[in-house]
């Protein structure tokens, strides 16, 4: 096998490998770039967070060291504005009841009178679900980041919005659509991150570029040799 038979194999098989990931590519960046992004994707128009209206300042939690308190928030619940607190060495967070009280866990009724305040527009309720995992969609899209014990309720509009609530707090989550998995699933095609979705610096990108750098260089050598051949022609 002469080198220039050899170069142009070499330079077809890297097209055929490279060049399905460059057709993701192409696709997948029409698709950023023509779908609307903070409308549709974000949620931002249906998202409408509720009013938070505190009366009083965070009120002392008995049996509890301070000096554990790794994060404390205000947050919004079913039953009203609530305390959030993390404590070190907890798994779940703590909640307060701004007024002060015992805290109870709400119920699918109120989780789903709570969802749909963060509606803009009103839609039809599809579905109330606790649930202990949020399965994947598409085989690697995770709507809630690998996040669990989350209430999931399912509206009926467009693009099948979803509100993800935290399963003890009733607290806000994340919005999520049909829109939203379709981007995270191409942006995760895109760069190649098939887990998190988020290392745009990961070995199989890595291994991309170097079937990409090898096809290019292939290419230059197929030129340089057909330049050759021209040349020799006409002398």
């Amino acid at each position: 096998m002469t080198k220039t038979q050899f170069t142009w194999r070499l330079h077809r098989w890297l097209g055929w490998i490279i060049g399905l990931q460059v057709l993701v590519w192409v696709t997948s960046g029409a698709v950023f770039a023509w779908l609307p992004f903070d409308p549709w994707v974000k949620g931002g128009d249906q998202l409408q967070r509720p009013a938070l209206a505190l009366a009083a300042l965070p009120p002392v939690v008995e049996g509890l060291d301070a000096s554990r308190v790794t994060a404390l928030s205000a947050v919004a619940t079913p039953h009203g504005p609530a305390w959030r607190i993390a404590v070190q060495g907890e798994a779940a967070a703590r909640y307060v009841p701004v007024g002060g009280g015992t805290w109870t866990p709400p119920d699918a009724r109120a989780v789903e009178r709570f969802a749909a305040t963060f509606l803009k527009q009103p839609a039809p309720v599809r579905s109330v679900d606790l649930l202990p995992s949020v399965p994947r969609r598409l085989g690697i899209v995770e709507e809630t980041a690998g996040r669990g014990n989350v209430w999931r309720v399912q509206f009926d509009d467009r693009l099948g919005t979803r509100i993800y609530l935290d399963g003890h707090g009733g607290d806000f989550v994340a919005i999520r659509n049909e829109a939203w998995v379709w981007y995270d699933f191409l942006w995760r095609l895109h760069i190649m991150d098939y887990r998190g979705g988020h290392d745009f610096n990961n070995t199989v990108l890595r291994v991309a570029t170097l079937f990409s750098w090898s096809l290019v260089a292939a290419g230059a050598v197929l030129a340089v040799l057909a330049l050759r051949r021209a040349a020799r022609r006409r002398a």
